[in-house]
């Protein structure tokens, strides 16, 4: 399954709304299925950018997150990217460079493109 960044960025959204923290494994987020879903919140969770409660295998592999929430560095990211004129110039900057961009690189990015946009 391919990485989608706007979904990751749509999940970010929808948990930084919640009012309390809640452990879940199904979200909803409109137009995508649940298990597409469950594997991006999994992969937030590798990256380190959500709290959760790991569901694991047999084997002891982690096979789903239940997410509680968003960290310090799930805030952080969603923060670099969180403008949508920022996001517009960073999904165009993207496909100009053949389609994605690796994690790390498109926060570097979105905060470069933030302090651009504040300099007088």
């Amino acid at each position: 399954m391919k990485r989608d960044m706007e979904l990751i960025r749509k999940i970010l959204f929808f948990l930084e709304t919640r009012p309390f923290l809640k452990t879940e494994l199904d979200l909803p987020v409109e137009g995508y299925e649940q298990d597409v879903i469950r594997y991006h919140v999994l992969l937030l969770a590798q990256a380190g950018l959500v709290d959760y409660e790991p569901e694991i295998s047999k084997t002891g592999r982690i096979i789903r997150a239940h997410v509680l929430g968003l960290n310090w560095a799930g805030h952080e990211f969603l923060d670099a990217v969180r403008s949508e004129k920022v996001w517009k110039k960073l999904v165009k900057y993207a496909k100009d460079k053949g389609g994605s961009l690796p994690f790390d690189l498109l926060k570097s990015l979105g905060v470069e493109l933030i302090k651009e946009s504040l300099k007088p």
